[in-house]
């Protein structure tokens, strides 16, 4: 019996041995932590899965993610998640964290961080060290291209926010950095909640075959002083507010607008040749350009309207007329010209004719002064040859020498008072004139007849004596 009892005692150590060595293992209990570990290569399935290792500042490491075979403490770790931060109360602290290793498992990268107390998650795009919002904002989302081990420069940034920081909630913001020291950049765009997108450099179009910006068919509107412009539009610069006050260009009725914020003359548009200004318009519509000009064609269409100087031209020529839009009718039309304000020649030109230094002609050309010319030439219908007619009745020398009595100037000839009120009819007076010189001619030509008889009837008398 007892060489019995001594057989089994080998057996009995082994079973208590082994019930001492499977204490280490995991047990059927949940009220008690457990010293054990446990490694399977097979399939873990669990209905609950808790942690309870705590967190700390440098962060706590809850679950690895390993490639290969090794030990956990070999170089195959590759992921772990866990917490890090120490609580401080109001939420603060037990932060999530996912970290990534380098192949010999030390630490390589914080890709994921989402902080408990506001849920702002920031994604690392590259290596370095994540930024982490630490302001009180709830609802952001970061993500930048990674920064130096002091995250001192961060890459390019965007930010999506639902509320902190100076932006309204549900904007997006986009950043070029952050400089030396953490400082920020300023950003570089946003897109706020009603989709408008401010861009603080510039914007590059680059396709290489066709560059397209398109404004969708909102409705189209002149600028006014209350509401600008409805519909398109793009506005330049804003002085005091897009809806009252802006340099913008926009869309209205079959017809392009560009703007500035008030109807005067300290504002207005500017063209340039390089940094040469060659010409302007102010904003009552006053233009000043440099260089020459060409007009080609004409105005047509019912959108000018008053009066105004025009200059066209047609196939049969071009032309500069006063003429009234609304009305349909020809105004006077002025040029001037002179050395001072006060010496000036004035050209009108009215429905009567033109004027010359005068501004209210008084036929087909009117001249207030001197006519200095080579040669002038008059046509005229009639001319004075009627008077060498035989059936002119040429009146006596005591007729004419009656009438010049009376009247004090020739017959057919204006007086003064005539010239001084009507002025003279230079082709009628050169007629009028022809005709007297012709007269005269006649006249002459009598006396001449009759001293001839007188001369020879003299040498006769004076033969007849001798």
């Amino acid at each position: 019996m007892k060489k019995k009892i001594y057989s089994l005692l080998p057996l009995l150590y082994t079973v208590v041995a082994g019930y001492a060595q499977d204490s280490a293992y995991i047990q059927n209990q949940s009220t008690v932590a457990q010293p054990a570990s446990g490694w399977i290569s097979g399939k873990l399935a669990s209905s609950y899965l808790q942690t309870t290792t705590g967190t700390s500042a440098t962060g706590s490491r809850h679950h690895d993610f390993f490639a290969g075979t090794n030990t956990p403490a070999g170089a195959n770790l590759r992921w772990s998640f866990g917490l890090q931060t120490l609580e401080t109360g109001s939420n603060l602290g037990s932060d999530f964290k996912l970290w990534s290793y380098k192949d010999d498992g030390t630490y390589l990268a914080t890709p994921l961080t989402i902080l408990r107390s506001t849920g702002i998650v920031s994604i690392q795009v590259g290596i370095g060290t994540p930024w982490l919002n630490t302001n009180n904002s709830t609802g952001v989302l970061s993500i930048h291209g990674g920064a130096n081990a002091a995250n001192s420069y961060r890459g390019a940034e965007i930010d999506l926010r639902a509320g902190g920081h100076s932006i309204t909630p549900g904007e997006m913001t986009f950043h070029t950095g952050i400089g030396g020291g953490g400082t920020a950049q300023p950003e570089r765009m946003r897109i706020n909640v009603a989709g408008l997108v401010t861009i603080g450099y510039g914007l590059s179009l680059t396709n290489p075959t066709s560059n397209l910006v398109n404004f969708n068919s909102v409705g189209i509107s002149a600028p006014t002083i209350n509401t600008r412009s409805i519909g398109t539009k793009l506005v330049l610069y804003s002085a005091v507010s897009a809806t009252t006050s802006d340099y913008a260009t926009g869309i209205e009725s079959s017809h392009i607008w560009f703007s500035v914020p008030s109807n005067g003359n300290l504002q207005g548009f500017k063209f340039y040749g390089g940094t040469s200004q060659i010409g302007r318009i102010d904003g009552l519509g006053n233009s000043q350009w440099e260089g020459q000009g060409r007009f080609k064609g004409w105005l047509t269409g019912t959108a000018a309207t008053g009066a105004a100087a025009e200059i066209g031209a047609t196939a049969s020529g071009a032309s500069l007329i006063g003429f009234n839009r609304t009305t349909g009718v020809y105004i006077p039309l002025s040029l001037s010209g002179g050395t001072t304000a006060t010496n000036q020649t004035i050209v009108t030109i009215n429905n009567i004719g033109v004027g010359i230094g005068t501004p209210t002609p008084q036929s087909e050309l009117s001249v207030k002064g001197t006519i200095t010319a080579q040669r002038v030439k008059v046509t005229q219908t009639g001319w004075a040859d009627y008077v060498f007619h035989k059936d002119y009745l040429l009146p006596s020398l005591q007729e004419v020498e009656a009438y010049i009595n009376t009247h004090q100037h020739l017959d057919g000839i204006p007086s003064a008072v005539d010239v001084d009120k009507d002025g003279i009819d230079v082709g009628e007076m050169n007629k009028k004139l022809l005709a007297k010189v012709e007269e005269l001619t006649l006249y002459l030509i009598e006396q001449n007849k009759k001293i001839t008889a007188l001369e020879e009837w003299k040498e006769k008398q004076e033969k007849e004596r001798n």
